[in-house]
C-alpha cells in the first residue's frame, strides 16, 4: 500500500512535466529545405536580402537545432554562428537573411504532420509577419500558413 501511495504522486509529476515540455518538430541535424512549389532549395546567402532559392548545391545545407522553448534555429551548415533570420530592411514582403544568431528574430516554429516532411515555417518571435513562402527566386515572409516546404534530412 505504501509503495502505491508514493508512486501515484510521482507518476502525476512525470506526466505534468511531459505535457509542459515543448515537443520537437524535427530532429536536430543537417537538412536541405526545398520549396514544395518547384523543388528549389533555400540557400545560404550574404546581404540584407537573403532567402535565395536555387540549385541544391553546397550552399543549400542548414543545421536545424531545437531550442528549449519549442522553437528551432535554422543555422548555416558551414557556419553555425549564422542563422536564417528576419531582415532589418523595412520592405514588403518581409525578407529573410543570414545573420549572426541572436541578432535578429531567428527562432522558427516548424508545423506539420508527424508523418510528413511537408511543413510550415514561421518566426516564433514574429508570427504576424506571415509564414515563409516562395516568391520568385526568394523566400519571403508572406505566406498564409500553408505547408510549403520539404525538409530533406542529410545527416
Amino acid at each position: 500500500m505504501r509503495i502505491r501511495s508514493i508512486l501515484s504522486p510521482v507518476a502525476s509529476a512525470v506526466a505534468v512535466v511531459a505535457l509542459a515540455t515543448p515537443s520537437q518538430a524535427v530532429d536536430n541535424g543537417l537538412y536541405r529545405i526545398h520549396s514544395a512549389q518547384d523543388g528549389k532549395c533555400l540557400k545560404n546567402s550574404e546581404g540584407y536580402i537573403g532567402g535565395e532559392l536555387g540549385d541544391c548545391g553546397p550552399n543549400a545545407g542548414w543545421r536545424l537545432v531545437n531550442l528549449s522553448n519549442g522553437t528551432v534555429q535554422i543555422r548555416e551548415a558551414n557556419d553555425e554562428n549564422r542563422c536564417l533570420a528576419l531582415s532589418p530592411l523595412k520592405i514588403f514582403p518581409p525578407n529573410v537573411f543570414d545573420d549572426r544568431c541572436g541578432n535578429s528574430p531567428d527562432q522558427w516554429v516548424i508545423d506539420g504532420p508527424s508523418d510528413s516532411r511537408l511543413v510550415v515555417l514561421r518566426l516564433g518571435d514574429a508570427p504576424y509577419m506571415g509564414t515563409l513562402t516562395p516568391n520568385g527566386d526568394r523566400a519571403v515572409l508572406a505566406g498564409q500558413g500553408r505547408p510549403e516546404w520539404f525538409l530533406e534530412r542529410l545527416g
